[in-house]
């Protein structure tokens, strides 16, 4: 008996210095909405010893994109991935956030296939499937694109029907839309499904001039915070970039990631994978600033009611987190 006390006494003793030592290290407090796909990398980060990577990471779930900008204003979190466009809007309230790229995967236009190969004019008479409201930058950008391109407005010659990405899809299917102007995500498990990517954003970008990809969401966090935890934050975001880039890489990766095979069946696994390595994000400084200068103009110019905009003529430089994540700064 007293050996085998003896034992498990140095067995704790033995522990305690690593207890002792995560308990030392700054926890992380990541808001992550419940149903997105940022779960795919921190069902990966979440295994992570804190010890390796210099913090503790502590996940938050929310229901929906507010409720993570209402926990990151509160306080309630740290980081969340969000839209750059918001997080400048806040800088003329004076609430300042850095932003710093996850994503260049933006919206795509998705035509039934008696579509294919058509350009948007076809749409003319149809029926389009919005994800989201009017207040978006994908249905804005795909708009200024009809309108400088072929002078016709999507707003004008379609019927428009706003919706939920899942209901888009189904719609599309049972044929009542004849396109759907959708996340990516749901974009690629329609594709999987024979139906046509009549336009991409990079199409879009392309017609105003911007030539490579262009973050469309990034992590997002005070600036204040961000000043006082750098060094937190730049050892986070080199994990979650290492993580995408393994992702990226090796298939295998993903046969263990619950919240993606959970939830898809195998079938479109190829199509989502494809999908998401082609939104890493690989650049990141002054040049892509100024093609997110240039996509606000565009913005300011085709959103009629300046919803997405408001006073805002130009990106605060003070917005965008500098780091060498990425790797070369162009």
């Amino acid at each position: 008996m007293r050996i085998a006390v003896l034992i498990s006494l140095f067995l704790v003793l033995l522990l305690l210095p690593t207890a002792h030592a995560s308990s030392q290290l700054p926890v992380l407090r990541i808001g992550v909405l419940t149903y997105g796909t940022l779960n795919w990398e921190l069902d990966i980060a979440k295994q992570d010893a804190p010890e390796d990577v210099g913090y503790q990471l502590e996940l938050v779930p929310l229901g929906s994109p507010q409720a993570l900008t209402i926990a990151l204003q509160g306080g309630a979190v740290d980081m969340i991935i969000g839209d750059w466009l918001w997080a400048a809007r806040q800088h003329l309230h004076q609430r300042e956030f850095y932003f710093y790229p996850y994503s260049t995967a933006a919206g795509t236009l998705v035509a039934s296939p008696v579509l294919s190969n058509q350009s948007i004019k076809a749409l003319d008479g149809k029926t389009l499937g919005i994800a989201g409201g009017k207040a978006n930058k994908n249905y804005i950008l795909y708009r200024a694109y009809a309108l400088k391109q072929f002078n016709v407005d999507i707003a004008s010659i379609t019927t428009i029907k706003f919706a939920a990405p899942p209901m888009l899809n189904s719609l599309l299917k049972r044929g009542d839309i004849d396109a759907a102007l959708t996340f990516w995500h749901y974009a690629a498990v329609l594709t999987n499904d024979n139906y046509t990517p009549m336009l991409t954003m990079q199409d879009i970008l392309n017609s105003f001039g911007i030539q490579k990809e262009v973050p469309v969401l990034g992590w997002l966090f005070k600036r204040e915070w961000g000043d006082q935890h750098a060094e937190l934050v730049n050892a986070f975001l080199q994990r979650s970039f290492a993580i995408r880039s393994m992702l990226s890489k090796q298939d295998d990766m993903w046969k263990n990631i619950d919240s993606f095979t959970s939830k898809y069946p195998a079938s479109v696994h190829p199509a989502l994978i494809s999908a998401y390595r082609a939104g890493i994000p690989t650049r990141w400084g002054p040049a892509t600033w100024q093609d997110m200068q240039t996509i606000l103009r565009v913005i300011k110019e085709y959103d009629d009611a300046q919803t997405l905009t408001g006073q805002l003529d130009t990106l605060p430089t003070s917005l965008f987190w500098q780091n060498t994540v990425l790797g070369s700064h162009e």
